[in-house]
C-alpha cells in the first residue's frame, strides 16, 4: 500500500469514527445504529457518504459493534468490581441520567477502542470524540449540573451533547432549547453550537434554541457568535450580542441574520407562562404543542394569523387550548385521540 493509499484509508476510518459517535449519540432518534436504511434525521448524509466509496459501511459498521460490544464489557466488569448486581432487564435507562451517564460510557468506551487502534496516546482521549448526550423527553424541563459547575435548563425534547477538556468547555445542540448559566473560566471558553451557529462565551448566562433554525438571547454578560454556514450577501461572519437583543438565524442553505430586541416572552419559558404581545396564534399552539403528546390543531387554519396578547401557561395544553377557544369565540373537540380542535361553536 502506498502512502498515498494508507493516508486515505486512515481518513476514511477517521471518518467512520465520527459518523459512528454522532449516531450512536442520537439514541433518541436512532435506537438501532446498525440500521443504515433507518438514521432519522442523519440518514440523507450519511447515506451520501457510503455512496461514494462503498467500503465506509463496513468500517462504520465494524466501529460501531465494537463500540457497543466494548462498553457493554465494560459496564459488566464496573459491576463486577463494585459489588452491584446486574440490574434487571429493561431497568437500565429507565432514569434520563442513567440513560446519558450510559452512553457516556459507551462514547468513551469507543474513543478508548479508537486511540487503542491508531496508537495515539490515551491522554488524547478527553478531546476527541467522547461527548456526553443529556436529553429531555417531550413536555420535561430539568436542570443538570455540568462538570465544570455550569449548568443548564434543558427544555422539552432537547437533545445536548457535551464535552469538556483541560483546554474547551463545548455544547452542541442536537435539538431543543437550553438555558445555560456559564460558571467564570477565563483559561477555557464555553461554546455552544447547532445550526451551523457558534456561540462562544466565558461566563453569564444565555438561552439558545435550535429547532428550524437558532435563536440566541443573552441574559448575562455578552457573546461572541460565528457563522459556519454561508450568510447572505452583506451579512457578518461573527457579531456580539448583549443583553436585552435577540439574535434570530432562519433555516436554509443561506443563513438570514437578524437581531431584535428580545420581547419579554423570549426568556419566560423556564417559568411556564410566557406574555404573548400580539403573536400570531400559530406560534403559540406551536409552542404549546411541543411539550405535549396531545396537539391543538384549528379546523380553520387561517385563524392562526390572528394575533392574541395574553398570559398563558405555555406547558398545560388544557389551558392554552381554553385561552384559544375564548379568544376565538370557538369549541373544543375532544372527539379525536390526542387531539384538541378548535373549531366554530354549533
Amino acid at each position: 500500500m502506498s502512502d498515498t493509499d494508507a493516508t486515505s484509508a486512515e481518513q476514511e476510518r477517521e471518518e467512520a469514527f465520527q459518523w459512528a459517535m454522532l449516531i450512536l449519540a442520537d439514541h433518541h432518534a436512532v435506537p438501532d445504529p446498525t440500521a443504515l436504511d433507518k438514521l432519522g434525521e442523519h440518514q440523507a448524509a450519511f447515506s451520501a457518504w457510503v455512496n461514494g466509496k462503498p467500503s465506509r459501511e463496513a468500517h462504520y459498521l465494524d466501529i460501531v459493534r465494537k463500540t457497543l460490544g466494548g462498553s457493554n464489557d465494560a459496564l459488566r466488569a464496573g459491576m463486577r468490581s463494585s459489588g452491584h448486581r446486574p440490574l434487571k432487564k429493561g431497568s437500565l435507562f429507565h432514569s434520563p441520567i442513567a440513560l446519558a451517564a450510559a452512553f457516556g460510557c459507551v462514547l468513551a468506551a469507543a474513543a478508548g477502542i479508537w486511540w487503542r487502534s491508531q496508537g495515539v496516546p490515551p491522554s488524547l482521549i478527553a478531546q476527541s470524540e467522547a461527548r456526553t448526550p443529556v436529553e429531555t423527553r417531550v413536555g420535561e424541563v430539568r436542570t443538570e449540573r455540568l462538570a465544570d459547575g455550569s449548568s443548564v435548563i434543558l427544555d422539552t425534547d432537547t437533545l445536548l451533547l457535551v464535552s469538556m477538556t483541560s483546554q474547551q468547555r463545548r455544547v452542541e445542540i442536537k435539538r431543543g432549547r437550553a438555558r445555560f448559566t456559564v460558571v467564570q473560566d477565563d483559561p477555557r471558553p464555553f461554546v455552544v453550537t447547532g445550526a451551523g451557529t457558534n456561540v462562544a462565551t466565558y461566563g453569564g448566562s444565555f438561552d439558545m434554541a435550535v429547532r428550524s433554525g437558532a435563536r440566541i438571547s443573552p441574559i448575562k454578560g455578552s457573546l461572541v457568535i460565528g457563522f459556519t454556514r454561508v450568510a447572505r450577501a452583506g451579512q457578518p461572519k461573527n457579531l456580539e450580542l448583549r443583553a436585552g437583543q435577540l439574535l434570530i438565524v432562519e433555516a436554509g442553505q443561506e443563513a438570514d441574520i437578524s437581531v431584535i430586541p428580545a420581547p419579554r416572552s423570549e426568556q419566560q419559558w423556564v417559568g411556564g407562562v410566557k406574555s404573548f404581545d400580539n403573536v400570531p396564534i400559530n406560534e403559540v399552539i406551536a409552542e404549546a404543542n411541543s411539550y405535549s403528546e396531545t396537539k391543538i390543531e384549528l379546523a380553520t387554519p387561517a385563524l392562526g394569523n390572528r394575533e392574541i396578547f395574553a398570559d398563558i401557561d405555555i406547558r398545560d395544553i388544557e389551558r392554552v387550548a381554553q385561552a384559544l377557544s375564548a379568544f376565538l369565540d370557538l369549541t373544543i373537540d375532544r372527539s379525536q385521540p390526542n387531539k384538541l380542535i378548535l373549531t366554530e361553536k354549533k
